[in-house]
């Protein structure tokens, strides 16, 4: 008899606690802001507003170390696909001084496992996965990265 009342407690007392834990997680992310605002996933909204890219003369000052260079240009007519890349028309090594724009790094020519290659490697090749253009504008949503 014992034994039939333990076996119906335990599971009674798990999902209980996991209730608490789940609606204790949802309380703590009603002060969480999105891009959205309050905006519900299934209503309209109006997009935002498309920002001019800023063009640097120079380049622009890194914010962190290590952190990769920003595009101080427009990209918007660049092509970056498995056949073309836009930013070695000016950036390869062979066109880089001509253009007056700077190469890419040697460690943008080693494989994975170290050995050096004569073209950049497969995991450098899509440049804007790590360098982004930037554009005057102020943040979405409130950001203390770093502070």
């Amino acid at each position: 008899m014992k034994e039939k009342a333990v076996k119906k407690t335990i599971p009674i007392i798990l999902l209980t606690g996991l209730g608490m834990l789940f609606s204790y997680t949802s309380a703590l992310a009603v002060d969480v802001n999105s891009l959205r605002g309050d905006v519900d996933l299934d209503s309209k909204s109006e997009p935002f507003p498309v920002k001019r890219t800023m063009a640097v003369d120079g380049g622009i000052d890194e914010n962190w170390k290590d952190q990769p260079p920003l595009i101080p240009h427009s990209i918007d007519k660049d092509r970056i696909t498995l056949r073309e890349n836009g930013c070695l028309k000016c950036h390869s090594r062979a066109d880089a001084k001509v253009e007056n724009a700077p190469k890419p790094p040697k460690s943008h020519f080693i494989k994975r496992n170290g050995e050096k290659s004569k073209t950049i490697v497969a995991g450098r090749y899509f440049c804007t996965q790590c360098h982004v253009p930037q554009a005057n504008a102020q943040p979405l949503v409130k950001n203390t990265y770093g502070k």
